[in-house]
């Protein structure tokens, strides 16, 4: 019998791998396809790729047709490498030349790329929702209805779910493949960022660039990339939104290209909106900039932008409504974690006691200078006014970081904003008092805030040579011996930088991996496995964890979200004693405390 099941899951996993190249050769042929015929750079293409590929599987979620539409998904893509296949074949293709910007990039993102398959879930988030979202789609092939009790957060945007969801089903369910999937879209993210560069013979734009976007991860520890958090890549949404606003002079293409990207990071989350309005405000700007290029009347110009900065913002804006009109319908009698004036009478009333107390710990909390998110904030501050003190005085030109800090503080200042009215009225009393997630909340905002100086520093550096490279190559680009001598020193330091903080990352999430056996999700799958059900039918059964309350696993709910994941399963109460063991289908010792019987650790039918 063992043998047998071993043939059969040996064949599964042949059979997965089959399909897995299958899709990643479509994902190429969509990439060559915007790239050859839609004229998208290459460094968007991956985005605008996922972001697509996205939309269309939410359209498809919607309407009940999940399962087909990514069949549709992946053979279009086919289609389309078939076509590359046939310009390879023709010679119609060239070959990009080794850059070095590209290798070293290229070899960056491989790294962390490979590293994702060998991590675990760990966080709590991920089996509340994220991960479980996942496992549900792959399971049912369809979205959550009002009546699945299995998921307590089901109003939640699925946005991202969906890719995990594609990628998954055609190349394993494992968590590595979770992990590498969104970790995928958060490296494309970095790749359209560096598309921001024009001039391309300038290496000291790309390790500047890339030194930034090592530092980011510095914001990032409490949102690590081992687990389906999306607090990080939504900023890195934005950013590479306005990345690619930045570059493209071609108002249609623009907004091509804006649509998808935008329209995908609405649902990305709920916060998803306000990332994608940041985003989308620069990009209607860019559009009357790039009119303005063109020349004729200005009345003429407002007509031609003003259809497409609208056709832009409503194409932002209609994924994240249509998720709220199906929420309103769909899901009409579920009662969502954040309800807006949701409490009344006696209730509303403490509640509005507690209020000040709230206030008072989140200005606290905000100004609190042991606060990662408040030092970035302060040290890009300084670092924007340094800049744009220093360009002035030294290289007598006016950099645009000093005018660009006070729309990123008005848009932080926003979102601050609407973090503390989320505690004080929408969410839950006991999280509001605890500022539940202050902190992967704040790093976001500082993220966006250091993302958008970041590129604006890119693009005043790169207007500031004194010597512009012409037809004779960068062997005439400098405009002295030392200051040759100076440009390889900077690219030396940001690359030096930049590698340490790189090492500082991979090493950590090394650390976080071969500790995973003695969290509580590795415990748990040590105990119960990782099932996936044929058919997605839950577990019938009712099970009873013993666990103790060591970190606050069970009084904070996390052991019980972990078990109905493995488990996959509604029924399952996690207490600190075995006491009515009897009215039990399954008892789950985790932790055998002295008072129990040794036999009983483990999992008694």
């Amino acid at each position: 019998m063992r043998s047998g099941r071993t043939r059969l899951c040996a064949g599964r996993k042949e059979g997965e791998k089959t399909v897995g190249i299958l899709m990643v050769l479509s994902l190429w042929g969509y990439c060559f396809v915007l790239c050859r015929k839609g004229g998208v750079p290459f460094w968007w293409a991956p985005l605008v790729c996922a972001s697509g590929i996205s939309l269309a599987l939410f359209g498809g979620a919607l309407s009940g047709r999940l399962a087909d539409m990514s069949g549709l998904v992946l053979a279009g893509g086919l289609l389309c490498f078939l076509y590359f296949s046939a310009c390879a074949w023709r010679g119609k293709i060239r070959l990009p030349g080794w850059r070095a910007e590209v290798v070293c990039i290229g070899a960056g993102m491989a790294v962390f790329a490979l590293l994702s398959l060998r991590l675990r879930l760990t966080h709590y988030d991920n089996f509340s929702h994220w991960a479980l979202i996942v496992k549900y789609l792959l399971l049912a092939e369809e979205l959550p209805q009002a009546g699945d009790a299995l998921l307590a957060f089901r109003d939640y945007p699925p946005g991202m779910s969906l890719i995990l969801f594609y990628v998954c089903r055609y190349a394993g369910h494992s968590q590595g493949m979770m992990l590498l999937a969104q970790n995928s879209v958060i490296l494309s993210c970095f790749l359209a960022m560096f598309g921001i560069v024009k001039e391309r013979r300038r290496f000291l734009l790309y390790s500047f660039l890339g030194m930034g976007c090592a530092m980011l991860s510095y914001l990032n520890l409490t949102i690590r990339i081992n687990n389906l958090l999306v607090d990080f890549l939504l900023p890195l949404l934005a950013l590479a939104s306005v990345a690619c606003a930045y570059r493209e002079t071609d108002n249609r293409r623009l907004c091509a290209v804006q649509i998808p990207l935008l329209g995908f990071t609405g649902i990305v989350k709920g916060t998803g909106l306000f990332f994608a309005g940041v985003a989308g405000v620069y990009a209607v700007w860019r559009l009357f900039q790039n009119a303005r290029g063109t020349g004729g009347k200005r009345g003429r110009r407002m007509a031609v932008c003003l259809p497409a900065a609208l056709l832009t913002l409503a194409g932002a804006a209609a994924p994240a409504l249509l998720w709220q009109r199906h929420v309103e319908t769909d899901l009409a009698d579920f009662e969502g974690k954040f309800q807006a004036g949701a409490g009344t009478g006696a209730g509303e009333a403490a509640r509005a006691r507690l209020r000040p107390q709230i206030a008072e710990d989140f200005l606290r909390a905000f100004l609190d200078p042991a606060d990662r998110a408040f030092q970035v904030i302060a040290l890009a501050v300084l670092l924007a006014l340094a800049a744009a003190l220093w360009s002035r005085l030294a290289l007598r030109r006016r950099w645009k970081v000093g005018w660009v800090l006070l729309p990123a503080l008005a848009a932080v200042a926003a979102y601050y904003g609407g973090m503390l009215y989320m505690y004080l009225f929408t969410m839950p009393e006991e999280e509001a008092l605890q500022l539940a997630g202050f902190d992967r909340y704040a790093c976001s905002a500082a993220t966006l805030f250091a993302g958008l100086l970041l590129l604006c520093a890119v693009t005043d550096m790169e207007g500031s040579f004194a010597v512009d490279i012409d037809e004779r190559g960068p062997y005439r680009a400098y405009s002295s011996p030392a200051a040759k001598r100076r440009y390889q020193y900077a690219v030396l330091a940001t690359i030096l930088v930049g590698v340490n903080f790189l090492y500082s990352e991979y090493s950590g999430l090394l650390v976080i991996r071969s500790s995973y056996e003695a969290s509580l999700p590795g415990r748990a799958r040590a105990l119960v496995g990782d099932r996936w059900p044929a058919g997605g039918r839950a577990d019938p059964r009712r099970y009873l964890v013993v666990a103790s309350d060591a970190g606050g696993q069970v009084s904070s709910g996390e052991a019980g979200y972990v078990f109905r994941y493995f488990l996959w399963a509604e029924h399952v109460d996690v207490k600190e004693t075995a006491e009515g063991a009897d009215g039990y289908d399954c008892v789950i010792v985790l932790d055998p405390e002295p008072a129990l019987a040794p036999s009983l650790s483990g999992v008694v039918e």
